[in-house]
């Protein structure tokens, strides 16, 4: 049956269609929550789930064309549903053990695996699904980012950046490897390659491959199943889940219904296309998923929320001390300002004894400068203080005439 026609019968409320989904798809679905949980039972019973939801949820799908990636969509929701419970889940080793080697592998097929698995440590978790999806499932495009929850474009993007690592290992390899026969300039560019994948012969290979489109297209080529061949094996589907799966779904008794209804209601809401709403991973593999960025930003949107809340604060503080300091200063200065006046009006003499006598000069009187007047004879020259009067003349007598008796 096709998927329309599947999706169509479990619509319907079809037997058939649901065992026809099962029996195309059950397999890699749990091959994949297998991985993804790292537990068999945990893995049958998110199969199981997977399917139940399927029984009663798949009408709602726009495009009956993409069950595969609602399916998986649904399985993934699950897996990460019980990795935030705390359940076991995928470790850093996981999914990476290459298959035992035969008795017969000969030396290439041993570096083959070991460069898939160099590649593969290398990845985060996150960037370890988007390969399990990609190679090992064949999901791509709008697949990929239906079931990963996130626009075309960041699937595009996750998915290149999981395969980087593989194509500048494995890719290089395999095109010096098989094909030197398509390309006659790789072929005269390696005729005195010994076979051995040195520095020099990697970086002149990419090179190559880079700027030659026969060379990127075996490169891309084949790099699916040469990554298959060095990834560990999925486990296979346990026997007996098949039929406990469908006489769960087809039982009306009151546990079963009840059963299922707590799984529907676990499962959330689903997206008007259908899919389901994605459960957001845990921390530690949210942030594999994301390779890091997200939590950069996170941390530098919160240094600067920290740094503009600072400067607000102290922008919003320092006019307002600056004019409650002017406010305070501007009254002092005044009264300051009024009481050298008065000061300066009592000082200064205004007619001196001995200058209401005729025939003698008063010294000049002493002027105090205001305060309002400080700031302007600062920046002047410093005036010439006023010449004091000498004795002889504070002590002649203002009269003249012999006779007087001050010359007696």
């Amino acid at each position: 049956m096709r998927d329309r026609e599947i999706v169509a019968a479990i619509a319907a409320g079809d037997p058939a269609g649901l065992a026809g989904a099962y029996d195309k798809y059950a397999e890699s679905l749990y091959g994949y929550c297998g991985w993804m949980l790292n537990e068999p039972d945990r893995a049958a019973a998110t199969v199981q789930d997977t399917f139940v939801i399927a029984a009663a949820s798949l009408g709602g799908l726009a495009d009956p064309g993409r069950l595969l990636s609602w399916l998986y969509a649904v399985a993934r929701s699950g897996c990460h549903r019980r990795l935030r419970a705390g359940e076991a889940g995928l470790d850093e080793s996981a999914g990476l053990a290459a298959p035992p080697a035969d008795a017969g592998e000969n030396t290439e097929r041993a570096e083959l695996r070991g460069l898939v698995r160099a590649a593969m440590d290398g990845l985060s978790l996150g960037e370890r699904e988007v390969i399990e999806l990609g190679l090992r499932h064949d999901l791509s495009g709008a697949d990929l980012a239906a079931v990963l929850g996130v626009s075309r474009n960041r699937a595009h993007a996750l998915a290149s950046r999981a395969r980087g690592p593989l194509e500048q290992e494995l890719g290089v390899l395999l095109v010096a490897r098989t094909g030197r026969w398509a390309c006659p300039a790789l072929d005269l560019m390696l005729c005195d390659w010994d076979g051995q994948l040195t520095a020099p012969v990697r970086k002149q290979v990419a090179r190559h491959a880079g700027q030659c489109e026969a060379c990127a297209y075996r490169r891309r080529s084949a790099l699916r199943p040469a990554a298959l061949a060095g990834m560990a094996p999925l486990a296979a589907v346990p026997r007996g889940l098949r039929e406990k799966v469908l006489r769960l779904c087809a039982d009306d008794s009151p546990p079963a219904q009840a059963y299922r209804e707590e799984v529907i209601l676990r499962a959330g809401p689903f997206a008007a296309n259908g899919f389901p709403r994605q459960v957001r991973p845990p921390r530690g593999r949210m942030l594999a998923l994301s390779g890091g960025v997200a939590a950069a930003a996170i941390l530098i949107a919160i240094a600067a929320t920290g740094v503009i809340t600072v400067l607000a604060l102290g922008g919003s503080h320092t006019p307002r001390s600056l004019d409650d300091t002017r406010s305070h200063s501007a009254p002092a200065a005044a009264g300051a300002a009024v009481t050298g006046r008065a000061a300066a009006t009592r000082a200064s003499p205004s007619v001196s004894p001995a200058a209401s006598q005729p025939g003698t000069s008063a010294p000049a009187p002493v002027v105090v400068p205001s305060p309002s007047r400080a700031a302007t004879s600062s920046r002047s020259a410093s005036p010439t203080p006023p010449p004091r009067p000498s004795a002889s003349t504070s002590s002649a007598c203002p009269h003249p005439l012999p006779h007087h008796r001050c010359h007696r």
